[in-house]
């Protein structure tokens, strides 16, 4: 039997996917004078991606995320928050669309996904340069 929490696979998501879908550490705002937030959809689907960083000094110290879509846009999400925290505010990452892809495992029919990754990231550059 299993536990109340437990929440099955059943669409047979990758496992990196499926984890940070299930229990995503990073959901929620920011809110303050140092904060940059930025919003991206997916002309793909109707997925919807916003991410608050906090900038302590040129790095990003705290990311959150809110998304609308898939598991696959949450896992997004959460693991940009993972990644993007303590990168550099205005060049958080080069090739960080193929890096997302590479780590969640996005097969082509989610690729609007990972391109989401890229575009939030691009935003958020965009973002803490005009700051």
């Amino acid at each position: 039997m299993l536990g109340a929490t437990a929440v099955i696979n059943v669409h047979g998501y990758p496992a990196e996917v499926w984890r940070r879908f299930v229990a995503p550490a990073s959901v929620g705002q920011l809110s303050g004078d140092a904060v940059l937030c930025v919003d991206v959809g997916s002309p793909a689907s109707r997925a919807q991606l916003r991410l608050w960083a906090r900038v302590e000094g040129a790095r990003l110290a705290e990311v959150r995320f809110q998304a609308l879509g898939c598991p696959v846009t949450v896992a997004v999400g959460q693991w940009l928050a993972e990644t993007l925290q303590g990168r550099t505010a205005v060049d958080p990452g080069n090739g960080i669309g193929a890096a997302c892809r590479a780590a969640l495992e996005i097969g082509d029919d989610k690729a609007h996904c990972w391109i989401m990754a890229e575009d939030a990231v691009r935003a958020l550059a965009r973002a803490a340069q005009e700051d």
